[in-house]
């Protein structure tokens, strides 16, 4: 099965994850994190398909957001709570990379707000508009099948509660998708924008390429608040569309910031350094790991057996889910990274996405 992008995580995960809470996959709770800034957050962080955290800042005249959104009922619901916060409006939508779980959203953000400026990386855009992105219009290709199975179980009564939940979520997903038009970023920043709001600054930083080529991070120093995309998620990091080498250099750019809250693209927010320091010394295990296999002559497939994660699969989610997805979602995806990098084989955005 091709990994390509969210859709993908979706796939993966199909088997692996329950859907027991109640409500919609897309639904959000407001966490207060200091005056007038706040986090949208998925009560269930783990819960399928996937969605990601919501940066919002609140200024004196208006508000800056952190992530568009996965899907534009995920932006919907996001909107709604900023507009249960404030009446002031949103002036600029940062998309932390092209993953479409963070930006499926922005057509919905310009409908509401149609004075928004929408920030990306250059890299982020070009996907966005290229071949990269041509996975948006797959959804029914990559889940469709699944559907449909699902849904002559039901009809028999053969399909368990926790599928039936996890079917509607994507019965209601596949209706959205017919909603999305990629919208694109206005502004790009290859390296970094100040946007300055009364004694507020607000950072917004490409450290070096990690997850995708353009993997942009929202800094706030006076706040000690870091966003950092699909550059940190908890608690099993996603391998599409990575860089190893550089991702671990990314990591300590972010690790050297002052922050007292880091909040991942996905999951639990972190209070301190300590699952970064595990991710950046998994990465440079493996990355020494895979530069062995190569000088040994091994070939993608062989590398993927050869290289060992197990010192470091203890130290996130252990239930047969966990396992499934750490596969799934980290040492598969990363492993091909891995080979292409010590092979000195280019990595291009694309490339970095498919998995076999």
């Amino acid at each position: 099965m091709q990994l390509r992008t969210n859709w993908s995580l979706i796939a993966v995960a199909l088997l692996a994850f329950r859907a027991d809470a109640d409500g919609t996959a897309w639904d959000l709770e407001i966490v207060p994190l200091k005056p007038d800034i706040y986090l949208l957050q998925r009560p269930e962080p783990l819960r399928q398909p996937v969605e990601g955290n919501v940066l919002v800042i609140v200024n004196e005249r208006d508000v800056v957001v952190f992530e568009g959104g996965g899907m534009p009922i995920a932006a919907d619901n996001a909107i709604r709570l900023i507009r249960s916060i404030t009446s002031k409006p949103v002036s600029h939508l940062v998309n932390s990379h092209w993953h479409g779980d963070h930006n499926l959203g922005n057509q919905v953000y310009r409908a509401e707000y149609p004075g928004i400026t929408i920030i990306a990386h250059p890299a982020t855009r070009a996907a966005m508009l290229g071949p990269p992105f041509k996975y948006v219009t797959e959804f029914d290709k990559d889940v469709g099948p699944t559907i449909a199975e699902w849904t002559a179980l039901k009809e028999r009564g053969e399909l368990s509660e926790r599928r039936s939940r996890l079917l509607d979520d994507l019965n209601l997903l596949l209706a959205d998708a017919k909603r999305i038009a990629v919208t694109p970023p206005d502004l790009t920043v290859a390296d970094e924008l100040v946007l300055h709001r009364g004694e507020r600054e607000i950072h917004i930083r490409h450290l070096g390429k990690g997850n995708t080529e353009g993997d942009l991070v929202l800094w706030l120093p006076r706040e000690r608040i870091v966003a950092t995309g699909d550059l940190v998620v908890h608690p099993i990091p996603y391998g599409f569309g990575s860089f190893p080498r550089e991702w671990s250099d990314t990591l300590a750019g972010i690790e050297a910031l002052d922050f007292e809250l880091l909040i991942p693209g996905h999951g639990e927010i972190q209070r301190d350094r300590r699952y970064l320091e595990l991710l950046r010394t998994m990465l440079t295990a493996m990355r020494e790991q895979a530069a062995d296999a190569v000088a040994r002559g091994l070939d993608l497939e062989a590398t993927r057996k050869a290289l060992d994660f197990s010192a470091f699969a203890p130290q996130f989610p252990q239930d047969d889910m966990g396992k499934r997805l750490f596969e799934g979602w980290w040492t598969s995806p990363i492993s091909r990274s891995l080979w292409l990098e010590a092979s000195g084989k280019a990595i291009t955005q694309a490339e970095a996405d498919e998995n076999s």
